[in-house]
Order: structure tokens, then C-alpha cells, then sequence
């Protein structure tokens, strides 16, 4: 009987049409198709996306491009999220604060805990221009300017801010016992430093995303060594690294 359905299974095919059978694991996620480069090493590393968990720095408002909405309610995932800016935390608590699987953190993760200066652009300067403007705070304030010179903003835009900021051993802590199955950074510069204060030998996240747009080639070719000597496999698409655990690594 299934050779039968073979000459017209090609055809469907040919036309960039796949039946699948009711038991096959892929049907959970018709209604998911990868949308970035990030979702398609994400349904590539789980063969399940139900009841991941995952630790975010840099969570900004929870929607504003944030790689992990549109999976966090469809398959109830629990997660850590930090945000040191308060005008986006109260947003990030607006959006997220309902979930009861999600922990809200007003700080930033950091080499030393305490208190230290974030830069951003001011409201004021980026009412009316894109949205992604309002995710541009980084701990470099040098990052902020060429940002501001690249919107032909004045120095006056920037702003800066104290925030409270805490260490990874805090972090982990708090995270606790269970697995880190995502750890996505979004720190505008600052992703390097954290990547290598993160103990990832220890904790190994099955996936790491973060950012290397901010950082010069020479750095982040150091950080790619870093992760392949940890056993990561890294691809990248536009201004983000996306490293992977494979399957066969100890403790997978």
C-alpha cells in the first residue's frame, strides 16, 4: 500500500507540500515555523519544546525583539528574566508579571554586585524614531554615542542611570537545581564579559544566544575559541551568535 502513495507523495513534494503522520513530532509545531535563524537551531536542539527553562539578561520590556515570546506561553516555559532600567522593567512586569513561571528581576548581572552606571539614549530623543532604538542601554557609554551619532542625536541624548547589578554565582543560585536549557544575553557590548563569568563548564546551557555586533572580530573570535574548547557548536546570523550543545556531549 505505500508504494502506492510514493509517486504521489514525490508530487506533493515537488511542490513544497510534506505529509506527515498524526505520530510524527514535528506536527506540534506547524503552527511555529522558524522565523529567524535562532528558531530554527532551537527546534533543531529540542526534539520537545514543552517545559523549557531559561535564563534571560537583558529582558528590556518582554516583547520589544525578544527572540523567546513566542514560545514562553505557547509551551510553558519557565525562566529567570533580568532588566536593570526601570521604565523597562515596569513594562517587562506589565507583560510578563501575570506568568507565574517566570521570575522578574529588576537588575543586571555583572562582575561584582553593587551599584553602576548604565547608558541609554533619553525618551525624549527617541520619541518617534524606531523602536529599536529603545534597546540600545549598555554599560559602555561609548556604545551609546556611536549609536547616537549613527541617528545624528546630539550627546545631550545620552543619559545614564544607576542600577543595581549582581554576579552570575547569584544568578545561578537563585536560578537553581534544574537544568538551563536557553541562556539568551542582550547586553550591548557587555555579552563577552558575561559569557566568560558565566561558569558555562559548570552549568553548560544546551543554548546560548547573545549578541556580537557590539564587539571588534578579534574579540569575538576569542570568545568562539572559548566556546568550541567547551564542546559548543556556533552559528551566527546577522548580529547574533547562536551556540549549540550537541546531543552527544556529556551530561546532554
Amino acid at each position: 500500500m505505500r508504494r502506492l502513495f510514493q509517486p504521489v507523495l514525490a508530487a506533493l513534494r515537488r511542490v513544497g507540500l510534506v505529509v506527515l503522520s498524526a505520530r510524527h513530532p514535528a506536527l506540534r509545531y506547524l503552527d511555529h515555523t522558524p522565523a529567524s535563524a535562532f528558531e530554527s537551531a532551537l527546534l533543531r536542539q529540542f526534539t520537545d519544546l514543552r517545559g523549557l527553562n531559561f535564563l534571560q539578561v537583558g529582558a528590556n520590556d518582554g516583547r520589544r525583539a525578544d527572540p523567546l515570546q513566542r514560545f514562553i506561553d505557547a509551551y510553558d516555559w519557565s525562566g529567570l528574566m533580568y532588566e536593570p532600567l526601570p521604565a523597562n522593567f515596569a513594562e517587562l512586569q506589565r507583560h510578563r508579571g501575570g506568568n507565574a513561571r517566570l521570575r522578574l528581576r529588576q537588575a543586571a548581572i555583572d562582575v561584582r554586585a553593587g551599584r553602576r552606571s548604565l547608558y541609554d539614549l533619553s525618551a525624549a530623543a527617541t520619541a518617534g524614531l524606531p523602536d529599536w532604538t529603545r534597546g540600545l542601554a549598555s554599560f559602555s557609554r561609548e556604545r551609546v554615542a556611536t549609536a547616537a551619532r549613527e541617528l545624528n542625536l546630539p550627546e545631550t541624548a545620552i543619559v545614564a542611570e544607576e542600577v543595581n547589578t549582581i554576579t552570575w554565582p547569584m544568578a545561578w543560585e537563585e536560578f537553581g537545581p534544574q537544568r538551563c536549557d536557553l541562556l539568551v544575553l542582550d547586553t550591548e557590548g557587555h555579552d563577552f564579559v558575561l559569557l566568560r563569568a558565566a561558569d558555562l563548564a559548570r552549568h553548560r546551557p544546551r543554548l546560548i544566544l547573545f549578541e556580537h555586533a557590539c564587539n571588534p572580530l578579534e574579540e569575538r573570535l576569542d570568545c568562539y575559541r572559548e566556546l568550541l574548547q567547551l564542546g559548543y557548536e556556533l552559528a551566527t546570523a546577522e548580529g547574533d551568535t547562536i551556540a549549540c550543545l550537541p546531543r552527544s556531549a556529556p551530561g546532554w
